[in-house]
């Protein structure tokens, strides 16, 4: 009876995802979908995916007293009602929180732009705090890219840089000890830029934790780059400066989920093409949407539940699934389009 007993526990450990075989999966879903609360309230409509996720991702609008049209009924209050916060910490994952850290109307002739959008990252990382969990990751959101407007100096990358050094030295003062990183645009940004600004934030000790890439797969043949070159040399780059690389999976239509799907296997693809073995694939893979339908609403995809065809639970399994090699047919239906 012992017997059968280990054999059966070791073949569940066997199926159940592993820490070190393969990137670390972050999961942000869209800022107002419809079911958001119900990823807490209902965990076990997602227990395979939510295995396999080391990181939950919030926007940072979701953590602010004021209400924004960005997230639908998913107010900081109604989140901290789910006890989203506070789930998400006792499930054992880690908490990020996507900030503005250069954003044209932080850009401001005087000290009182980036003091805010200091301010603003506290008082979210605060927020987290009282709803019962804790923020290890903070990520820049495009801080380049925002800054290359004339407010903020742009094209130029030294005066971002600046700010983005104002910006981690303010946090850091406040106490927090979350890890600051970087998402940012390609090909907007050229692989040759995105390494020129890790040297300018090196120089100015502002080195950033993780860098994430944002990348636009419609933009490439626009800039006509080589997104497969670019994305092993920037890997090359962040090994030598042991720095962790993510690349952000996300599907740029929010009309339905199964369009949305396309779009964000679409560029799983091209990420697998670039590394095509384990050993080659980036450090972290960052399952997130933004999505915005043609109404103006950011509710693609559905999140739940992950055995229905199209979801959001379902892309981040299937999509953990293949980084790792394993197979199994999805099953369900596409969510109808969205109004």
């Amino acid at each position: 009876m012992k017997r059968v007993y280990v054999i059966a526990l070791l073949l569940v450990l066997s199926a159940a995802p592993q820490a070190d075989s393969g990137p670390e999966i972050w999961f942000c879903p869209g800022p107002g979908t419809l079911d958001y609360p119900q990823l807490f309230e209902h965990p076990e409509e997602w227990r395979h995916a939510r295995e396999a996720v080391s990181v939950f991702k919030f926007y940072q609008q979701h953590t602010s007293a004021v209400s924004d049209a960005v997230n639908g009924p998913n107010t900081y209050d109604a989140l901290a009602r789910a006890r989203a916060f506070s789930t998400v910490t006792a499930w054992g994952k880690k908490i990020a929180l996507e900030v503005g850290a250069v954003k044209e109307f932080y850009c401001t002739p005087d000290a009182s732009g980036m003091n805010r959008a200091i301010a603003e990252t506290i008082a979210s990382v605060q927020a987290v705090e009282r709803a019962g969990g804790k923020v290890s990751y903070l990520a820049m959101d495009d801080p380049f890219a925002a800054g290359r407007a004339a407010v903020c100096g742009g094209p130029a990358l030294e005066p971002t840089a600046d700010r983005i050094a104002t910006y981690v030295k303010g946090v850091r003062a406040a106490g927090v000890g979350a890890s600051i990183g970087m998402i940012e645009a390609y090909p907007f940004s050229s692989e040759a830029q995105i390494e020129t600004m890790l040297d300018l934030l090196r120089a100015r000790g502002a080195a950033p934790a993780f860098l994430h890439m944002d990348i636009d797969l419609n933009a490439i043949r626009v800039f006509r780059v080589d997104m497969t070159g670019d994305l092993r040399r920037l890997k090359a780059v962040c090994a030598g400066q042991h720095l962790p690389l993510g690349i952000i999976i996300w599907g740029n239509n929010g009309d339905a989920d199964a369009l949305y799907a396309a779009d964000a296997g679409k560029l799983l693809n091209a990420v697998v093409d670039a590394f095509p073995t384990s050993s080659d694939l980036p450090d972290q893979i960052i399952v997130q949407s933004w999505a915005e339908s043609r109404t103006g609403l950011r509710i693609t995809p559905t999140n739940l539940p992950e055995d229905v065809a199209f979801t959001h639970t379902n892309l981040l399994w299937e999509f953990f699934r293949r980084l790792r090699g394993m197979t199994g047919p999805a099953s369900g239906t596409a969510v109808p389009r969205r109004h």
